[in-house]
């Protein structure tokens, strides 16, 4: 019988460990990709009449998931209202989703005049590239009550 060297001994360990590394690597490239709302999203949002549906205004914003289910939403420049912040989570099945997000709202001088709420239902299509929403939004003042409220939907596009 042969004395094995260390030498060899490292050879052997090498080729075990790239072995099993390759075949790792060659069973994951297989697995279809996890579809998620995770990542940045450019959207566009229509407010809307919620008793008829007819369109009032349309905006475009910046929507970033992150793991865990937090929500970042980054709209352009404005004084009347901050950036947005929220929670998401899936709902049913892979492409349903929801969330809540909240901004501050501000008059002309800058003066502190409430929030928004926005809570939104998702669906992500069979790319997992675009997605829909459903929303609707309360308005409320410094206090917390609510003064109004506004429906809107949405379509965005994954950025790649």
């Amino acid at each position: 019988m042969k004395k094995m060297t260390p030498a060899s001994i490292t050879l052997a360990i090498v080729a075990i460990v790239s072995a099993f590394a390759t075949s790792g690597s060659t069973i994951s490239a297989q697995d279809p990709p996890q579809r998620s709302l995770v990542g940045v999203w450019f959207t566009e949002t229509t407010r809307r009449n919620c008793d008829t549906g007819e369109p009032i205004a349309t905006n475009r914003t910046q929507v970033t998931f992150a793991e865990g289910g937090t929500f970042l939403e980054t709209i352009g420049p404005s004084i009347s209202r901050s950036a947005g912040n929220g929670i998401w989570k899936r709902e049913h099945g892979w492409n349903e989703y929801s969330f809540t997000l909240r901004f501050m709202r501000y008059d002309a001088f800058g003066s502190f005049i409430g929030s928004g709420v926005v809570r939104a239902a998702i669906t992500l299509d069979e790319t997992g590239d675009h997605n829909t929403s459903i929303a609707t939004n309360d308005v409320l003042d410094v206090n917390g009550n609510v003064i109004g409220s506004g429906c809107a939907t949405s379509v965005s596009t994954r950025f790649q």
